[in-house]
């Protein structure tokens, strides 16, 4: 089974090194310039991880976006959620209804924004898979990670399930592709387990990434802020309060946050890399989601609110794009 991987931030790198010790790994570069780029690096991704020598693993194909290509077979897309639907419009052309797409970005609703603009005929539509990630990673520069934690995490480093309308018989051997990698520490569960899942990780999300974000610092410097961390309990009491299908209260989900803050204490999040690269967030995912939810349900969530304001003042301030 080849993969093809669009997005190659510090979690497409990741799932790509990862996967290729087993399987034909494709990626799919933004232009023949960084295709040729990648070749005078012969190819390779630099790998390193807490507890291991660095490594370099070799052995990738790449390819410009807008090339031609054989129909893709599955498509694991790790880019940011603002810049999904567009990335995967590009290679549209190359996914036809047996293809199986892997949908890893923080937050919720990409896939359903990535269905409704791209596939309105639900009979063309390929088979989903969305992961929920707990692998933190953070890229070095181009084609260099360092992977901070998740290969241990006794929740799953990486937890994958299929939407309703995937074929069983397609997703079936794209989860076992990524269940049988130890390294990867991955959980197959379904659907109804994963969207709890989502949830879960939305927290930890919202309440940490715009957070650490504003005040550029790692997760450990966070968890040993107590203003810092009063905001990040007031977060978990309002999403408490809305997401109530988690049938769980604020000391539940702020020790959530605690426990991640810890076993991730080296860590940059996301959010912190995207502000010091002049990127915009994912936010409008993560804390963006929760206040429109929260609108939906009758639930006053001012923290949230906050938050996505000051992290869009961030980015109009530093011109992020």
């Amino acid at each position: 089974m080849r993969f093809h991987i669009l997005g190659t931030g510090a979690i497409g790198c990741h799932i790509a090194t990862e996967l290729r010790a087993r399987h034909p790994v494709t990626l799919l570069l933004r232009s023949q310039r960084a295709v040729q780029d990648f070749r005078n690096r012969n190819n390779e991704i630099t790998y390193k991880r807490a507890d291991m020598k660095p490594r370099q693993v070799v052995g990738f194909d790449a390819v410009a976006m807008g090339n031609a290509m054989p129909n893709i077979e599955t498509l694991v897309v790790a880019t940011k959620a603002t810049h999904a639907v567009d990335a995967v419009r590009t290679v549209k052309p190359y996914l036809t209804p047996l293809s199986t797409l892997v949908l890893l970005q923080n937050g919720m609703g990409v896939a359903d924004e990535i269905l409704q603009s791209l596939w309105p005929n639900t009979k063309e539509v390929p088979s989903v898979v969305i992961g929920v990630n707990r692998h933190a990673v953070e890229r070095l520069q181009h084609f260099s990670i360092q992977h901070n934690s998740g290969w241990n995490d006794p929740a799953g480093g990486l937890v994958l399930g299929a939407m309703n309308h995937s074929k069983a018989s397609q997703v079936k051997p794209v989860l076992s592709a990524f269940a049988e990698i130890p390294e990867m520490n991955a959980h197959v569960v379904d659907w109804p387990e994963l969207q709890r899942k989502m949830m879960r990780k939305l927290v930890v999300n919202a309440a940490i990434n715009p957070i650490a974000g504003i005040l550029d610092c790692h997760n450990g410097e966070l968890l040993r802020n107590p203003w810092g961390m009063q905001v990040s309990r007031q977060v978990c009491k309002e999403a408490a309060e809305v997401l109530t299908e988690l049938n769980t209260n604020t000391d539940e989900l702020y020790q959530m946050i605690v426990d991640m803050l810890t076993i991730s204490k080296n860590n940059r999040c996301s959010t912190v890399q995207d502000f010091r690269a002049k990127r915009l967030t994912e936010l409008d995912f993560i804390n963006g989601y929760l206040c429109q939810l929260a609108k939906e349900r009758n639930v006053d969530v001012p923290t949230n609110q906050f938050l996505l304001d000051m992290a869009h003042a961030k980015e109009r301030i530093m011109g992020s794009s």
